[in-house]
């Protein structure tokens, strides 16, 4: 009984901790957005030899405040399929950001078909989840 009540208000303690750093991270994203816009209206003004960089740190930049977005999702939900989303956006923007030679485009293009795979074979949707406790809860 004690045993119990120590691990029932541990889990709340550590799942008060998540939601403080999700919120400081989706504080961090906001702040983040007016560098987007900054990264945005600098490739507007810049000639064409330079926007292509610039474009880079751009796309660099959203990609990051993605996986940020994705990394709140993760922490708060605590589902494999949220976990896998965020290795896919980590794997885009690497390759788009930093591969520099074909063998960091083959390999991240054979990670993001084997992530694909597994959220489309291994992991369940919520409508399947649903759906079998819809059934389990018609047979009872």
């Amino acid at each position: 009984m004690k045993g119990n009540f120590i691990d029932e208000n541990f889990k709340k303690i550590i799942h008060g901790i998540e939601v403080i750093i999700a919120v400081i991270l989706m504080i961090g994203i906001v702040i983040g957005l007016t560098d987007l816009i900054k990264y945005l209206l600098e490739i507007l003004k810049s000639p064409p030899s330079e926007s292509y960089d610039l474009f880079q740190s751009f796309l660099g930049h959203a990609l990051l405040l993605i996986v940020g977005a994705e990394l709140i999702s993760m922490i708060l939900y605590h589902s494999n399929k949220s976990l896998l989303e965020l290795l896919l956006f980590v794997i885009a923007r690497k390759m788009l950001i930093y591969a520099n030679t074909m063998a960091d485009l083959v390999l991240g293009s054979i990670a993001i078909a084997i992530v694909f795979a597994t959220l489309r074979y291994l992991i369940k949707s919520d409508r399947e989840l649903s759906k079998e406790i819809k059934e389990k809860d018609d047979r009872n």
